[in-house]
């Protein structure tokens, strides 16, 4: 089930779709950091995997699969190959992957890190609709 930060992160990033916040250099950032994370995954290179993880995800990945997280970030599916969509909302932003999942990113002093991963809509009406991701950090 996503959490209040997911809904919210979803509504901040809604917004920006319509408002076109955002500069190429983070759409850019936003993507690279998704790819990079995607082919770290199909390698098995979980350590690279970790590193584009944000804080919180790590700790929740680590709580979930009740390992480190090198090990326990093999647990994830890279989703369907290629990118959609990317969009950016100051300090969050979302990228749509051809499979139908989404990832979504917060900057980070270190730059661009994932907080959510896998997410999709639940069933039901468009209008409720909350995500359901593999992981939710």
């Amino acid at each position: 089930m996503p959490t209040l930060k997911t809904l919210g992160l979803l509504a901040a990033v809604t917004a920006a779709g319509l408002g076109g916040c955002g500069t190429a250099g983070d759409r850019a950032e936003s993507r690279a950091t998704v790819e990079r994370f995607a082919s770290a995954l199909q390698r098995g290179d979980g350590a690279a995997a970790c590193e584009l993880l944000g804080s919180e995800a790590v700790k929740t990945l680590e709580q979930q699969e009740g390992s480190r997280c090198e090990k326990a970030v093999q647990s994830l599916k890279p989703g369907g190959p290629g990118i959609t969509r990317v969009q950016v909302y100051m300090t969050n932003a979302k990228v749509d992957l051809a499979g139908g999942e989404s990832a979504f990113l917060d900057r980070e002093p270190e730059g661009w890190r994932l907080s959510a991963v896998g997410c999709k809509a639940s069933e039901g009406k468009p209008a409720d609709r909350p995500l359901d991701c593999d992981l939710d950090g």
